[in-house]
C-alpha cells in the first residue's frame, strides 16, 4: 500500500512539474530598439519588440505617442518574417523629446499580454 502511494506522489510531483511551464507560457518583452528608457541621438525609424516566443500578429500592436499623448506612428505592427518572437512598427521623423510605447501581443497560448515603455529623442 505505501508503494503505490509512493507512486502516486512521485506521479503527481512529476505531472505538476511538467505543467509548470505550460502555465507560465506567456509572451514576456525580451528587449527593445530602442531600449526603454534610452535616450537616442537620432530618432528610430522604427520600433522593434523581442518577445520570447512566436507572437501573433493579428492580435498584436504597438502604439507611439508623444509626450502630449498625440499618436506619432499609426502604421501595423507587423511580425518579423525571419523571426516570430519579433514584432515592428514603422516611426515617422520624430522630433526631440520622450516618447510612450505601448504594446500588446498575444502569443502562441492566445493570451493578450500588455506592457509600456519610454525613450527620449535627443
Amino acid at each position: 500500500m505505501k508503494a503505490i502511494s509512493n507512486v502516486m506522489a512521485a506521479a503527481a510531483v512529476v505531472a505538476a512539474a511538467l505543467a509548470s511551464p505550460l502555465a507560465a507560457a506567456h509572451a514576456t518583452l525580451k528587449s527593445s530598439d530602442p531600449q526603454a528608457g534610452a535616450t537616442v541621438a537620432a530618432a528610430p525609424k522604427q520600433v522593434a519588440l523581442t518577445f520570447n516566443e512566436k507572437i501573433e500578429e493579428a492580435f498584436s500592436s504597438i502604439t507611439l505617442t508623444d509626450a502630449a499623448g498625440n499618436v506619432a506612428a499609426t502604421g501595423k505592427a507587423k511580425v518579423d518574417t525571419a523571426n516570430p518572437a519579433i514584432v515592428r512598427v514603422d516611426a515617422p521623423a520624430l522630433q526631440s523629446g520622450t516618447y510612450t510605447v505601448k504594446w500588446a501581443v498575444a502569443g502562441h497560448d492566445g493570451h493578450r499580454r500588455t506592457g509600456n515603455f519610454t525613450f527620449t529623442v535627443k
